[in-house]
């Protein structure tokens, strides 16, 4: 039976963004299981790059976070790419080693994979204790720097697989986040009995169908008489935000405006490019906290969720999308990838070919000209989160395939991935 859990992850709330939000909610559900959770992490520096205000910079601290025993250790902080965020991953992958040394014993040590250099201390460490470890793997990030041109597919890269299909192997249980890394990690030798599945979900308490609450309008700038459609969440360039505001500008004439909620490198861009187009309709605000994020969507007529075009991005399955469909907002997410596959087949909202504005527009545009529609949509997406895609679900049976002896959640098991086209996958 599972009792202890340590999670070591470079990326942990306070800092917002789609890895911390999912990693603070399954932290949450193991306390809500009664389990003793610790969570090592570096001190909060993401998105901006600096050390958050009131953090000393000491090589290792420990607070009590909602009950949960939280190790902060020093790490470069910097965001971008280059030598700069190379050094972010090579110091707390560093500093880490210090923090599972002084870790309390646990059944298991859940090793969040961002990157190698982040993740393989804490896992060579942890086998070398003779702790059960569970890599948790949303991307391949060995993969992924060689898609994106970062690294060439020379010697290098060679000795970077080896050393990542190590890690794999060394871990007791790999845990695939989207069905493009389920495939991905079969194809690179983990044995399918050594597969576990936790998608990302949502808290169907907090994101829940309920009244707007009229001071929002105020809070963020919107019009009293506006059809809100948000976008809520990190603003990089695999999202592909110009699509947002390509529509707006297409939509000049109605009473829409567009709320772009959150942070990220792609930001300051898409700021201004909206003043140079004159986007009236358009507002940005600053990161919230989730429970902001539940009251806007009792405000917002339609949810966004983006992802640029390209063969790299197809296994991408957006977290953006959950909330919305758990809040009963309909979802229009201009993408072709998993998350758009699942809206199509549950009937949760309207899907629109990557990067076209135009479509977009049309289906906003047909949302809020069919409020009927726009319900049911937003109903089935409602049912479907509560189903198969709850915390409380997917945290329970990925506690059963860690240790059959835990508590899974009552009913059948959440649907699994019966497989998908493409090298690898990740949620964003």
């Amino acid at each position: 039976m599972i009792r202890s859990v340590l999670l070591v992850t470079q990326y942990y709330p306070p800092e917002r963004g789609a890895a911390q939000v999912r990693l603070g909610a399954i932290v949450r559900e193991l306390r809500r299981r009664d389990l003793d959770v610790e969570v090592l992490t570096a001190l909060p520096n993401y998105p901006t790059g600096r050390i958050f205000p009131g953090w000393r910079q000491r090589l290792l601290q420990y607070r009590d976070e909602d009950g949960v025993r939280v190790g902060r250790v020093w790490v470069y902080a910097a965001m971008g790419s280059g030598p700069a965020r190379m050094a972010n991953y090579l110091s707390f992958g560093l500093t880490s080693v210090l923090g599972v040394l002084r870790s309390r014993r646990a059944d298991w040590t859940v090793v969040e994979y961002p990157t190698l250099f982040g993740a393989l201390p804490a896992v060579a460490l942890s086998r070398l204790r003779r702790r059960r470890v569970a890599l948790l793997v949303a991307d391949l990030w060995v993969d992924s720097i060689v898609e994106v041109g970062a690294a060439g597919d020379g010697v290098l890269v060679a000795v970077l697989r080896r050393v990542e299909r190590w890690m794999l192997r060394s871990a007791d249980r790999v845990t695939a986040v989207t069905e493009g890394v389920r495939d991905a990690l079969v194809a690179k030798g983990v044995r399918p009995d050594r597969l576990a599945w936790l998608p990302n979900g949502a808290d169907t308490d907090l994101f829940s169908p309920g009244p707007e609450d009229p001071a929002l309008r105020s809070r963020f700038g919107l019009r009293d008489d506006s059809d809100v459609v948000l976008y809520a969440g990190t603003h990089g360039y695999v999202h592909g935000l110009e699509v947002v505001l390509d529509a707006a500008e297409a939509l000049g004439d109605r009473p829409v405006e567009f709320l772009l909620v959150g942070s990220g490198s792609e930001k300051p861009r898409l700021v201004a490019e909206a003043a140079s187009r004159g986007l009236a309709n358009v507002v940005f605000a600053d990161p919230v906290d989730p429970e902001t994020v539940a009251e806007l969507l009792r405000t917002a007529r339609i949810s966004l969720a983006t992802v640029r075009e390209g063969d790299l991005y197809r296994t991408i399955r957006s977290a953006k999308m959950l909330p919305a469909m758990a809040a009963a907002v309909p979802v229009v997410y201009s993408a072709d990838d998993e998350g758009s596959r699942i809206v199509r087949r549950e009937g949760a909202g309207i899907v629109t070919p990557p990067g076209d504005g135009a479509a977009l527009a049309d289906a906003v545009a047909s949302l809020l000209d069919d409020p009927d529609r726009a319900a049911a949509l937003g109903a089935a997406g409602r049912a479907w989160v509560e189903s198969e895609a709850s915390w409380r679900r997917l945290v329970g049976d990925w506690l059963a395939e860690l240790d059959p002896a835990a508590a899974a959640s009552p009913g059948p098991p959440a649907a699994r991935p019966v497989g998908s086209s493409g090298a690898g996958g990740r949620s964003s």
